[in-house]
C-alpha cells in the first residue's frame, strides 16, 4: 500500500508540472504562438492521456485492498483455530 501511495504521488506531481508547463508556455515546439484556446485543447489532450493511468491506479488499489482483506481474514481464522473456535 505504501508503494501505491508513493508512486501515485510521484505521478500526480509529474502530471501537475507538465500541465503547468503547458499552461505557462507562450510558444510550442513547432513555433506556434499559444492562445488560451490552444492551451485548453492541449490540457484536454493531457487529461485524456491521464485517464488510463488513473483507471490503472484504481484497479491497483482495489487489488491491494482485496489482498489486505484476505490476509486479515486468514489471520482471524488462524487465531480462532488456535483458540479452538470453529468459524462457520
Amino acid at each position: 500500500m505504501k508503494a501505491w501511495k508513493i508512486s501515485g504521488l510521484i505521478v500526480l506531481i509529474i502530471w501537475i508540472v507538465v500541465a503547468a508547463l503547458i499552461w505557462f508556455r507562450n510558444v510550442d515546439g513547432a513555433g506556434v504562438a499559444q492562445t488560451v484556446q490552444l492551451k485548453e485543447i492541449t490540457l484536454l489532450i493531457w487529461l485524456i492521456f491521464a485517464i488510463p493511468v488513473i483507471i490503472g491506479y484504481i484497479v491497483w488499489f482495489v487489488i491491494l485492498k482485496r489482498k489486505q482483506q484476505h490476509k486479515k481474514d486468514s489471520q482471524i481464522k488462524r487465531i480462532l483455530l488456535n483458540l479452538g473456535i470453529n468459524k462457520p
